[in-house]
């Protein structure tokens, strides 16, 4: 068994079926480590240049949804191809690595990947696509109805004055500001304006 269908094995299970070998192909065509991490909450992906003796580098969790999954491999693919194509010169995630991600994306957008309602708003995304995915709320919203059940939910779906568990902290969700709510931390009394598709947990 060559390195290809290695890696095409190993990620088979988290993409969207017919999308697997394409992505090992790109992953040994760049000379590219692929880490398939736990979940992490800072980070959905990362993208590592090369230095020394180690090639370029890509982590995606592994506890994202298959659609989730692809969409942030390619994003950090396309961090790869924009390093390759200039290095140190340009902004991580300036209009070059916009230019990378929408070339990068371009062959998955159709239906045998996406289901409609996915591929609908990530074309609109695509057109101005954000640093991060977590910043493009309706994206989020389309993506997260694809995961498995979980007791955790989104605030912007929690009534007014609902208390909440967000990490180890207990909040009151208050009033929305934009695109946040402010919510206060119950045991301190202090204000923090928390994310509408922020995952927490309902009390009780």
């Amino acid at each position: 068994m060559d390195r290809e269908e290695r890696i095409l094995n190993a990620v088979k299970p988290f993409v969207p079926s017919g999308t697997e070998e394409r992505l090992a192909r790109q992953i040994v065509q760049y000379r590219c480590h692929l880490t398939i991490t736990r979940d992490r909450k800072s980070k959905a992906g990362d993208y590592r240049h090369p230095y020394g003796k180690i090639g370029h580098r890509i982590s995606v969790n592994g506890s994202l949804n298959q659609f989730a999954f692809l969409i942030t491999f390619v994003h950090e693919m396309a961090h790869l191809v924009n390093w390759e194509r200039h290095g140190r010169k340009v902004n991580p995630h300036g209009a070059e690595w916009k230019l990378a991600f929408q070339q990068c994306m371009s062959e998955f957008l159709v239906e045998e990947v996406f289901p409609p309602d996915v591929l609908t708003v990530l074309k609109k995304h695509m057109k101005n696509p954000k640093a991060a995915t977590v910043r493009d709320l309706q994206l989020m919203r389309v993506l997260r109805s694809y995961d498995a059940p979980t007791e955790m939910v989104l605030l912007e779906d929690l009534a007014l004055g609902t208390e909440f568990s967000l990490g180890k902290r207990i909040f009151s969700k208050g009033e929305k500001l934009r695109k946040r709510f402010r919510c206060e931390q119950l045991e301190t009394g202090k204000i923090y304006l928390v994310s509408a598709i922020a995952e927490v947990i309902p009390s009780t």
